[in-house]
């Protein structure tokens, strides 16, 4: 009787590229600086062929962007606070994509969060209780909501092999159709105009001293590190990346890839909670009708550019958000379509998708 071979549960190469595509090889690290930094310094000269047909000098644009980040009195902490959601939900996405569960529902996530938080720190009874403990269990709420809400686009997935791609996508309109209620409704301020929530007082998130940013951006770079060691040298970064790389090895060596797809989609609906209740608690103060501002979709942008690496999403998620704050600056001074730096940051994502496939042509023509 012939024994059953069981594949062989070895644990992937881990170079920066490796969780975004599986591939390998002695150039994996240089390729992973390399594509990114390619894609943006092209994204930038095409974005300056645009400058130049709406007849400005893209080097001017290009330095008052600059000044505008370095230089303006608020640049660097008006730049840090637009990465806070960014990098926060970049690295759920991360976690998410490292083992190919290719989630896209985080602005759902992201406004169920700052909902479910807004309505428990301004609820009666609640709000009169001291800040710490607002802020701590806004907190709480928050990264259970957005879970709750991933989770559910996950359970759908391994129980009934619904995709969750579309699944996490529909939840998306769905969480928007509850923050309409609830700032109409559930949670308006009875004394607001606007549909909008009570301020949320007490738990509106601490200033960093000398950054002047909110306490949200320095939990965001905390948590850069300590996924990074979760991911790098814990044991479920290392099944995360194998049901990456192979499901089946996975499935064979009697560990369910269906809970391991569940607990990534948990951990990254957490950290767009997360970024909900940083936003609304650190800059909004209340929330309103308009709270989805896309804070979802430009997080995909984050994790890719960032090679689905922790540092690699903090980077880029600056880079993102300081494009952002340096171009609203050059729009006072140039005559710009304010799409531009939409524009700038799709064709971003070309040139790396596009770096990507011919990394992996090269590769393969050796």
């Amino acid at each position: 009787m012939t024994a059953t071979t069981v594949p062989a549960l070895t644990r992937p190469n881990r170079n920066p590229l490796a969780a975004v595509v599986a591939r390998a090889g002695a150039d994996g690290l240089v390729t992973a600086v390399l594509v990114p930094v390619g894609a943006v310094l092209a994204a930038l000269l095409l974005g300056a062929v645009l400058i130049v047909s709406e007849g400005e000098n893209p080097l001017a644009v290009y330095w008052e962007v600059v000044r505008g980040v370095l230089w303006e009195p608020r640049g660097l902490s008006n730049t840090a606070t637009a990465a806070t959601p960014l990098v926060l939900i970049g690295l759920g996405y991360a976690v998410a994509y490292r083992a190919k569960v290719f989630t896209i529902g985080g602005e759902g996530q992201y406004l169920v969060g700052a909902v479910a938080s807004t309505a428990w720190v301004t609820a009666a009874g609640v709000r009169d209780l001291p800040g710490p403990v607002l802020v701590v269990t806004g907190i709480v709420v928050a990264v259970v909501a957005g879970a709750l809400w991933s989770g559910l686009a996950g359970w759908l997935g391994v129980r009934f092999g619904a995709s969750i791609v579309i699944s996490s996508l529909m939840l998306v309109y769905v969480a928007d159709a509850l923050l309409q209620w609830a700032v109409r409704d559930g949670i308006r301020d009875p004394e607001s105009f606007i549909p909008a929530s009570r301020q949320i007082g007490d738990a509106t998130l601490p200033t960093i001293p000398r950054l002047d940013t909110h306490l949200g951006f320095l939990l965001a770079v905390v948590l850069v590190p300590v996924v990074g060691v979760l991911v790098a040298r814990h044991r479920g970064g290392y099944r995360i990346d194998a049901l990456g790389f192979n499901r089946s090895a996975l499935d064979a060596n009697e560990v369910d890839s269906r809970r391991i797809v569940l607990l990534v989609m948990l951990v990254a609906g957490a950290f767009a909670g997360l970024a909900g209740f940083t936003e609304t608690a650190g800059v909004n103060g209340r929330l309103g009708a308009e709270a989805s501002v896309g804070f979802g979709w430009q997080a995909i942008i984050v994790a890719l550019v960032g090679r689905l690496q922790p540092v690699g999403v903090l980077l880029a998620g600056l880079g993102l958000a300081g494009l952002t704050i340096g171009f609203e600056v050059s729009q006072r001074t140039y005559d710009l379509p304010s799409s531009l730096v939409g524009v700038i940051t799709a064709l971003i994502v070309v040139f790396v998708v596009v770096g990507d496939a011919l990394a992996v042509r090269g590769r393969e023509g050796r």
